[in-house]
């Protein structure tokens, strides 16, 4: 048979396949395109433009929006840039061991299992609005701070009152702690179901051996747990540059965008502003700095290797 026929015959195949699957998978595509697709040129295309939104006017003015996001003159994006990655870099690494340590822990307890479960679980679904509440008493810059109350009022360590909140370094530590108690319990809930699947014939063979449990968990759990490591890694760091709400509640970017940090840069610019083509720009370069994070992560611990050892 020649080789032209035997082409045409799969091609034919192939599309016969496509016009079998079209009908049930059309309507996804439509809805992918209207609500991804459509959104992310649009937003690419207002990033190159003077966008005003009432009159409906995009007026092109190329890449005028990144140069004055980049020179502006306070540096309120460098300082929100460098903010998410300080986010990244002081919560991921806490989010991770806490989680890996608790979950561990719980594991091996014989009873109340549950109760544990619920209370390292329930700041997660605890609204932020609330938990943001909780922490701007808790660091309020009055007398009626909890922590001022503690430290100046009960222990006499500090003279005065300190506003914590307008501070640069200390606004940054509330909303970090507030990060890593919000999403430890996440990552623990994540851990624990990967310790579910560690054969007991390998813990059973390192009682044998004469290993603690310092020693099972430094042998046995951490490199079990390294392809779930690595998959919460991810997650903690694109989060990490989807940090909003604590900032918004908190400081409000305040002293003079010192702890700002990139979604809310964007917020301020599109709402506050109403520069839409500097708050598309700024959305951009977010999605462009979690995907180059993401590649280098993935290079810098061979996932390939990680998934095979997984299976």
């Amino acid at each position: 048979m020649k080789k032209s026929t035997i082409t045409s015959r799969k091609i034919s195949k192939g599309v016969h396949g496509w016009i079998s699957a079209l009908p049930f998978v059309l309507p996804g595509l439509i809805l992918v395109a209207i609500f991804v697709i459509y959104p992310m040129f649009f937003t690419v295309r207002v990033s190159l433009s003077k966008y005003q939104i009432v009159q409906g006017k995009i007026d092109f003015v190329g890449i005028k929006n990144y140069i004055n996001i980049f020179t502006d003159s306070s540096s309120r994006f460098w300082y929100a840039y460098r903010n998410n990655f300080l986010y990244a870099i002081v919560t991921t690494p806490c989010i991770i061991l806490g989680g890996m340590v608790f979950a561990y822990l719980i594991n091996n307890i014989k009873r109340g299992k549950t109760i544990f479960k619920v209370g390292f679980y329930l700041p997660v679904i605890t609204s932020w609005v609330i938990v943001s509440l909780v922490f701007t008493y808790m660091f309020n810059n009055s007398d009626r701070g909890l922590i001022n109350y503690i430290l100046v009022d009960v222990m006499g360590i500090l003279d005065d009152y300190v506003p914590w909140l307008l501070r640069e370094w200390s606004g940054n530590l509330a909303i970090w702690i507030m990060g890593i108690w919000k999403n430890t319990g996440w990552a623990m809930l994540i851990f624990l179901a990967a310790l579910q699947g560690i054969p007991q014939d390998l813990y059973e063979a390192a009682e044998l051996d004469g290993a603690g449990k310092f020693q099972k968990f430094h042998y046995i759990v951490i490199p079990a747990l390294r392809p779930t490591t690595y998959f919460v890694l991810v997650n903690m760091i694109i989060g990490s540059f989807n940090v909003f709400i604590q900032v918004l509640m908190l400081t409000g970017g305040k002293p003079n965008g010192r702890t700002s940090v990139l979604q809310y840069l964007l917020y301020d610019r599109a709402f506050n502003q109403f520069e839409f083509g500097e708050a598309s720009a700024i959305g951009l370069i977010t999605a462009l700095t979690i995907l180059l994070v993401t590649t280098l992560l993935n290079r810098m611990m061979k996932l390939d290797t990680v998934e095979k050892e997984g299976d």
